[in-house]
């Protein structure tokens, strides 16, 4: 589903990703994990093409179809973004109006244009919308302004707008950052069960580490914008993060998930309930 070769992305002198080559199939869901800085969130940003990589800098791929290459971005890539839905911290959400108007603006990719401007959107669209909005837990919802939601609230309506956009590839950058814990884990659950029941696949950016070994069989570090670690979550103890990333680790551990809640399935492993310091 994504296919990145010697990708790098430079502000200056400084590489924020520095020749990053990775593949992503079909189905997974990976963190990708790092302190601040680290690129993950201009990695994300590439793959949905909203940036440019440098000029000779590699190339980039999603569901077969090249987003970007060498420095430019295809021109068809609004029909690959069609296919790609983004979470961002700050949910994106327009506070003035109902959810479910913003929940259906996840279809714009598929609606004329005309219909969207008069909020006249065809009752296929409004009944997805709300069956989405009833996945993640907020129907009742559906017609207060949004700017009324609670933090958590707000991104499970960021992830309804992704269901009803159709997207085959979920990037969500940092999507629980800004929330509590308890929101947390609920936004996580949602994510973890749509990528196992739809086939969705996700790619999430997580500064909090003990939430990607627990939702994430598969988890990208990276560090100063390259990839220093690829692999199965469970490897990542908190020694080996200790290493990585040194004093740094300490604030990548939250230590409130509770592995109890996690759904069955998952890598969640007993290093999770460590304290990293004392670990």
């Amino acid at each position: 589903m994504i296919k990145i070769q010697n990708f790098t992305r430079s502000f200056g002198s400084h590489k924020a990703l520095d020749n990053v080559s990775l593949t992503v199939n079909r189905g997974e869901m990976v963190a990708l994990i790092g302190a601040s800085g680290s690129g993950k969130s201009t990695l994300l940003r590439h793959i949905s093409g909203i940036m440019a990589g440098d000029k000779n800098g590699g190339s980039i791929e999603v569901m077969g179809r090249m987003v970007q290459q060498n420095g430019r971005v295809q021109r068809d890539v609004r029909k690959t973004r069609a296919g790609v839905g983004m979470v961002f911290q700050q949910f994106n959400l327009v506070d003035r109006l109902q959810v479910l108007t913003n929940v259906m603006l996840g279809a714009l990719g598929r609606v004329p244009l005309w219909r969207t401007t008069l909020n006249f959107f065809p009752k296929n669209v409004r009944a997805l919308a709300i069956e989405s909005l009833a996945r993640v837990g907020i129907a009742e919802k559906a017609f207060q302004r949004a700017s009324t939601l609670s933090g958590g609230q707000q991104q499970r309506a960021a992830i309804a707008r992704v269901l009803t956009q159709k997207a085959e590839v979920l990037l969500a950058d940092e999507p629980i950052a800004s929330l509590d814990p308890e929101s947390s884990r609920r936004v996580m659950d949602i994510l973890a069960e749509l990528n196992k029941k739809d086939d969705l696949t996700v790619v999430v950016s997580l500064h909090q580490v003990d939430y990607a070994l627990c939702y994430c069989p598969r988890t990208i570090a990276l560090k100063d914008g390259r990839i220093v670690y690829d692999g199965l979550s469970s490897a990542l103890t908190p020694a080996f993060l200790r290493d990585l990333y040194g004093a740094a680790c300490e604030s990548m551990f939250t230590g409130t998930v509770d592995k109890a809640k996690v759904h069955a399935g998952t890598q969640q492993q007993a290093i999770l309930t460590l304290n990293p310091v004392a670990a």
